[in-house]
């Protein structure tokens, strides 16, 4: 009998399992499974299957595109052409705009760094709760199922660091423009509202503390309707390693009319 191992073959086992360990540490701190929102950011928060969530983000990138073209049209196309535009200037201007390409996308994926969740950063003139609203309208209308992976769409207007201080100044700046409406005589035109919390991971606060703070940030004049709300405020609370934290509100309308698509 022989006491050799297959030097080889268990020498390439281990370095390929060094490798694969490597590689994982590496996503797990700036790769896909990183989080990269930041404070201050607009788009859509895009509920999805379980270890599908780059599909879910290539869905929601064409369906997401494919509505803003009929709300927000290339400003390109509406600007006439100079014809005495001469070759070097065109050249120059195509070169340009292919740089700025980048930094005039209008969609972006921005990794959450947590499951079944993914984040559509929009850009100007994007604004999405007006987007999410014509999208649902449209599929709810024709009865349209244009994903597979993709639960939830929810329009997010801010986001914001978690905690009750940045939360309430959020809603301070969001709230006016629904709130403050009058009639023709000047008088308050009183609105219904809801509140949808949902906390993930986090311990600093509690779905509570986030409604009740919220409620009483809602000018005065104003009634909670859980049942058939005028408006629907969200907010969603997410927590992931390292402590990164970041809380994204919006309001849509009507809410619970679109259940089956948010």
């Amino acid at each position: 009998m022989s006491n050799k191992r297959g030097a080889p073959q268990g020498g390439n086992r281990k370095k390929r399992n060094k490798t694969y360990h490597c590689a994982k540490e590496a996503s797990g701190s700036k790769g896909k499974n990183a989080f990269n929102l930041l404070p201050g950011m607009k788009g859509v928060l895009v509920a999805c299957t379980r270890g599908r969530e780059s599909r879910a983000v290539k869905e929601a990138l064409e369906v997401l595109n494919e509505y803003a073209d009929t709300l927000y049209p290339d400003s390109k196309e509406q600007e006439a052409e100079d014809e005495e535009e001469d070759i070097e200037a065109s050249i120059a201007k195509e070169v340009a705009e292919m740089k700025g390409s980048k930094e005039k996308k209008r969609f972006a994926n921005i990794t959450t760094g947590t499951d079944c969740l993914a984040f559509i950063r929009a850009t100007d003139p994007v604004e999405p709760v007006e987007l999410i609203h014509y999208m649902l309208t449209d599929l709810n209308e024709k009865q349209l199922k244009k994903t597979r992976y993709i639960s939830r769409y929810l329009p997010i207007q801010k986001t914001c660091q978690s905690n009750l201080s940045d939360i309430e100044n959020v809603g301070k700046e969001l709230f006016p423009s629904y709130f403050d409406q009058k009639d023709n005589e000047g008088n308050l035109l009183t609105k219904k509202f809801a509140i949808v919390c949902r906390v993930r991971n986090c311990n600093k606060l509690s779905t509570k503390d986030v409604i009740n703070l919220l409620a009483a940030t809602v000018p005065k004049g104003h009634k909670v309707d859980l049942e058939n709300p005028d408006y629907t405020i969200i907010v969603e609370v997410c927590q992931v390693k390292r402590n990164h934290e970041d809380e994204r509100k919006g309001i849509t309308r009507p809410f619970f009319h679109y259940r089956q698509y948010v």
